[in-house]
């Protein structure tokens, strides 16, 4: 089994990023043979395929990439749902120790581990929150000179929890969770996927168990088992994430932006957003702009 306390090499973040992918974008063949250390990808938005040296692959909400050298990417994405991507560029060195004369070892040299082989290349999280938390807050300190330490035990943190969902996802499948239950697991994922890409569109847990083809009780407990949050829960948390991406990278009115993530009462959205954020929504809006001038 794979041992995943902690790595056997130390993750050094090198160019990094978030974005949401332009119209017409796809990555082609060339892009692969220039990649000599690793990238990580996580889709937080949108779809498209990803196909690698084993096969194609569905891209969604939830779905890492651990990407290596040597090995064929080439994706696309829908030109309906944009792919929206948080993007780690790292490279992995191990330490090697020397034996001292009192018995103690000490690190010397950082060796480049060119021959590490990461535990999986497609991994689908049900951490959405979490990876996206962690991957945004390593972006945000890529570029600050007195944050290398704390970027790389980000770093680390986040690489060790992705191995320790996915040899856990093995461990159940080899041990006998599969059919009905891993079928669950996938519709719970989809529909949470959906709700991330379109939270206006989402007009009830009635509607999407539905789709489903679930009663709407079965499908509150399918979902909660495999997100660890009720379905409406879920779905008013993305309704404020992207409220507050509107409110920070846009200049739409308040009532712009409440209609637009799904609410039909502005003076709700105001007050559901102050009780979430402790601020109203023009505030939250007026601070990040001071903060940033």
């Amino acid at each position: 089994m794979m041992k995943i306390e902690a790595l056997s090499f130390h993750p050094i973040a090198g160019l990094c990023g978030r974005v949401r992918c332009e119209p017409g974008w796809n990555l082609s063949a060339t892009w692969a043979k220039g990649l000599i250390d690793y990238d990580l990808w996580f889709v937080w938005e949108g779809r498209g395929t990803m196909i690698t040296s084993t096969g194609e692959y569905a891209l969604y909400p939830g779905v890492c990439l651990w990407m290596r050298p040597g090995h064929r990417y080439e994706a696309e994405q829908d030109p309906a749902a944009r792919l929206g991507v948080n993007y780690i560029h790292f490279s992995a060195r191990q330490q090697k120790s020397t034996l001292e004369r009192n018995g103690t070892q000490q690190p010397v040299d950082n060796l480049p581990t060119s021959a590490f082989n990461p535990p999986f290349e497609i991994l689908v999280s049900r951490q959405i929150e979490l990876v996206d938390m962690l991957m945004r807050r390593i972006i945000l300190l890529s570029g600050e000179s007195q944050a290398e330490a704390a970027n790389a035990a980000l770093l680390t943190a986040l690489l060790v929890e992705l191995c320790r969902e996915y040899t856990s996802g093995r461990a159940a499948t080899e041990g006998g969770v599969s059919g009905t239950e891993l079928y669950h697991y996938k519709v719970a994922l989809e529909s949470a996927a959906r709700i991330r890409e379109s939270p206006a569109e989402i007009l009830s847990v009635a509607q999407l168990a539905r789709e489903a083809g679930y009663s709407p009780d079965h499908f509150s407990r399918v979902f909660l088992g495999a997100i660890g949050l009720r379905p409406q829960d879920y779905l008013m948390r993305a309704r404020l994430d992207r409220a507050r991406q509107l409110l920070a990278e846009t200049d739409l009115s308040v009532g712009e932006v409440a209609t637009r993530v799904g609410f039909a009462d502005i003076f709700y959205f105001s007050r559901f957003f102050r009780q979430h954020t402790g601020q109203p929504p023009s505030e939250f809006r007026r601070s990040l702009r001071r903060g940033s001038s």
